[in-house]
């Protein structure tokens, strides 16, 4: 009797573990994590590869991370632009993957790189033409760093009608993936939706009275979220926290603190904030801190949303300071 009890214990132990193997869902970094988990409330839990504070821009994979991956049956990551160290781990390792930026190059995303291309080359052929005018010359030397990358693109979770899309997508996705729950991931899908709507709408209400004063940004990661809310960058420390920003291009920052009534610096909990402070030091400027791979937020419903309010919430208090 107790052997037989045994076994049949044993028997659903393992079948319960090949169940949880087979239903396990990762996002590479903590934003697509959170995204994800919102559409899969009552349905399943959501892992993340990354430990909170490491950059996916230079982030070496560890043995452990590796098995991870292995024993996942469906990653959502970002892109190989952006996550170029994951590209050999996913093909190796055969597993069932999602890239955002994959999804939005199929709805015509890609069209807009090409033409950012296009302007990339123009623009490098302007300024071949016209060497003297400094301010051009930095513009497309952070251009030509970095090969004409869409920024925007590249950091697609900070760009709202960029995540609507995608939660679209990726519902799909999770519905295939668990047919038995299809329903409620539709559900959720359409809750999530309606939240970023409502979002959408207070946060642009709450940055109204800031909209128009200038800030620097530590790396340029927020053109998304900038430009859907009508914010004023008018510059950043760095093109990608991988690049140290040359003297030319920090001569440039200074010049612009001195005449471009800049309102406040962001920097970033992930990276040092020495540079900031040199090319701060002597100007009365506020320093605020914008966290955009949401180290701090946890798993929870709602917390897609409560990240993003808290970029908000910390544009409105830095900006309104001046």
């Amino acid at each position: 009797m107790t052997h037989k009890f045994t076994a049949s214990v044993v028997t659903s132990l393992l079948l319960a573990s090949t169940q949880a193997q087979a239903d396990t869902v990762m996002a590479s970094v903590k934003p697509l994590s959170l995204i994800t988990a919102e559409l899969l409330v009552n349905v399943a839990e959501v892992d993340t590869l990354l430990p909170d504070g490491a950059s996916p821009h230079d982030f070496a994979l560890r043995p452990s991370d590796r098995k991870r991956l292995n024993n996942t049956d469906l990653l959502i990551w970002v892109g190989p632009e952006i996550e170029p160290y994951l590209e050999k781990v996913i093909e190796a390792s055969k597993v069932e993957h999602l890239a955002m930026l994959d999804e939005h190059a199929e709805h015509g995303e890609d069209e807009h790189k090409d033409d950012h291309k296009d302007h990339d080359h123009e623009e490098e052929h302007h300024h071949d033409e016209h060497e003297g005018h400094e301010h051009e010359e930095e513009h497309h030397d952070a251009h030509d760093e970095h090969e004409g990358h869409d920024h925007a693109g590249l950091h697609p979770w900070l760009d709202i009608e960029s995540v609507e899309l995608f939660a679209e997508e990726l519902s799909v996705e999770l519905q295939q993936h668990f047919p038995a729950k299809a329903s409620q991931i539709k559900e959720n899908e359409t809750a999530f939706l309606a939240s970023l709507k409502q979002f959408e709408s207070q946060a642009k209400e709450q940055l109204e009275p800031v909209h128009q004063k200038g800030f620097l940004v530590f790396h340029d990661a927020y053109d998304g979220f900038v430009n859907h809310f009508d914010l004023n960058q008018v510059g950043y420390f760095t093109v990608s926290p991988e690049l140290k920003p040359g003297a030319k291009h920090l001569a440039e920052l200074r010049e612009t603190l001195e005449h471009s009534g800049v309102s406040c610096v962001f920097k970033e909990p992930q990276y040092r904030p020495a540079l900031i402070d040199s090319i701060t030091r002597g100007f009365e400027v506020h320093v605020g801190e914008l966290d955009p791979l949401a180290s701090d937020v946890a798993l929870a419903q709602g917390a897609y949303v409560n990240f993003m309010q808290g970029l908000v919430d910390e544009f409105t208090e830095c900006l309104a300071k001046r």
